[in-house]
């Protein structure tokens, strides 16, 4: 496809030119996207509502492969090796595909319904269920090494690091799980609905309530509370942490920066859609979707828009920025990539890809 001027929202304030986006690809999968596309080794993956899963180049949008199965479909995770992609579905099937062809690897039957993306890590795959099991399979043919349950059930998102798994509940809570034997390190929150895995960042966890409204910092070693800020609006997705900086958006369309070490607001902007999904970090800028379907850049700095581009549909998942372009896909089943200008490019030091 041709290169392409980004749609510019009327009541946004853009930058100079040069400074904005330009589409780089954009292409219709026919299904409902509420994930976010997954961008490796030259190629974007990404798991639909109608259980297709589809490959497309990273460059053009050109579809190499796509599958399909039962059921609604995580976002696809490729394995670090980038030879596998791995997909849970709501009908409790875990699906390893080739990543070059699509061809099936493995399956395994989940206890119940996958609502969170697999993770992968250390020739590892790790499931959580909704009735609150979390699975650990081997990578390579998918057998299961061992699995545990979590204190409440309505898993919905899942996270590892080198020492723990961390577990959302809409029932209630987070959750920090010993990767090795699943004993329970601490809960937070048991009471209040969870919809993303606490983000981590040094000694650090940082969680976002459904119920509520609010963003707290807890240990990420023993989950006592730091500090908390009320933001008069449900926090659906994880907050990015980077450089010092807590960045968090709510459904009313709220964006906030807060202060990683206590709390206190640097800069709020309110957008006007309500915002599902996390922002992502990259450069000077954050990139936010909302279900306006407006993907608005702020400067990390104070807040100011720097430039929007509006999908053809609500988008509910978070942006992908990889390879020097932003990867997004609305609920029409439009994936665009937009081509970024410079500043936007790399991620700060401190920050990671979502």
């Amino acid at each position: 496809m041709r290169d392409e001027s980004v749609t510019r929202s009327p009541s946004a304030e853009i930058g100079r030119a040069g400074d904005s986006p330009r589409v780089r690809f954009r292409v219709r999968v026919a299904s409902r996207v509420e994930t976010p596309p997954v961008v490796r080794d030259g190629t974007a993956y990404l798991g639909c509502a109608n259980g297709s899963i589809h490959a497309l180049d990273a460059a053009d949008g050109r579809r190499r492969w796509s599958t399909r199965t039962e059921g609604r479909t995580t976002a696809p995770t490729p394995a670090a090796a980038g030879d596998v992609v791995y997909a849970g579905t709501d009908a409790g099937r875990i699906l390893a595909v080739d990543a070059e062809t699509g061809e099936s690897r493995w399956e395994f039957s989940a206890t119940a319904s996958v609502q969170a993306a697999p993770r992968v890590d250390d020739g590892t795959v790790f499931v959580a269920a909704a009735d609150g099991r979390v699975t650990a399979l081997h990578a390579a043919d998918g057998s299961r090494l061992r699995t545990f349950r979590n204190a409440s059930t309505a898993l919905c998102s899942l996270a590892v690091d080198d020492e723990r798994l961390l577990v959302a509940s809409l029932d209630g809570g987070a959750f920090a799980h010993d990767r090795t034997d699943g004993r329970e390190r601490w809960r937070f929150d048991p009471a209040a609905a969870v919809r993303s895995a606490p983000a981590i960042a040094d000694d650090a966890a940082y969680v976002g309530t459904v119920d509520g409204g609010r963003v707290c910092a807890i240990s990420a070693n023993t989950g006592r509370e730091r500090w908390r800020a009320d933001l008069g609006a449900s926090a659906w997705a994880a907050p990015a942490v980077g450089e010092g900086t807590v960045f968090v958006a709510s459904t009313d369309g709220s964006v906030w920066a807060l202060d990683a070490a206590d709390g206190t607001t640097d800069w709020r902007t309110d957008l006007n859609g309500g915002v599902w999904a996390s922002p992502t970090t990259t450069g000077k800028a954050l990139l936010v979707a909302d279900d306006a379907g407006r993907v608005s850049a702020l400067d990390r700095t104070d807040g100011t828009v720097l430039w929007q581009y509006r999908a053809t549909a609500p988008i509910v998942g978070p942006v992908t920025v990889a390879e020097g372009a932003a990867f997004v896909a609305d609920c029409g089943g439009t994936v665009t990539a937009l081509s970024l200008p410079e500043g936007c490019r790399s991620l700060p030091e401190g920050c990671r890809e979502r």
